[in-house]
């Protein structure tokens, strides 16, 4: 059955929105793991994003917005207000969140942890020391495109914003990268 298919028959059936819990449950369980570097929290966000999803399946049009970069939104949401709850900014260190994907907590089925695939060596450490440096926006639409994988247009409608504002910031997330690894490596030198 196709996506959309499903997600009307969600509107009605607790047995088809597990399906979908159950296509996306890792995915936005990931995401909540690397925006705040804690599996309780992330565990917490997950659960508050599905049950949000519950609530609000009926009203959901697929015209408007996918299925994904809607639970992505609400998980965002759920995101943010834990902060605003917490009155703290998000972690900076990317380290943590590194650990936390070497405890298992963060392998999709299927997928190699992401410090295997992404960072090893002393290359991968000025990177992951870079990425540290970086404002919470600015990971997050890298995670969103990178880690993630999402397609710009997703991303775009994660953070309620068009694809050219979502071109723009990666470009100047990735420029603010470059030049974090720059200095790094000029300070080895």
């Amino acid at each position: 059955m196709d996506e959309a298919a499903l997600v009307e028959r969600a509107k009605n059936d607790s047995a088809a929105f597990g399906a979908l819990y159950n296509r996306y449950v890792e995915r936005i369980y990931g995401y909540a793991l690397r925006e705040t570097l804690d599996v309780a929290t992330a565990q917490d966000i997950t659960a508050a994003t599905f049950e949000s999803a519950l609530r609000h399946i009926r009203r959901f049009r697929w015209e408007k917005i996918g299925l994904a970069p809607w639970l992505y939104r609400i998980a965002r949401n759920e995101i943010i207000q834990h902060y605003r709850r917490n009155k703290r900014l998000s972690p900076l260190a990317i380290d943590d969140e590194i650990d936390a994907v070497e405890r298992g907590v963060d392998v999709r089925d299927g997928e190699r942890p992401i410090e295997s695939a992404v960072l090893s060596g002393e290359r991968d450490r000025d990177l992951r020391e870079a990425l540290s440096e970086l404002s919470r926006t600015d990971r997050e639409v890298l995670t969103l495109r990178f880690l993630e994988q999402l397609p710009t247009e997703e991303v775009a409608q994660i953070l309620d914003c068009s694809r050219n504002v979502v071109y723009v910031r990666l470009h100047r997330a990735l420029e603010r990268l470059r030049g974090h690894l720059v200095e790094i490596e000029g300070k080895q030198r």
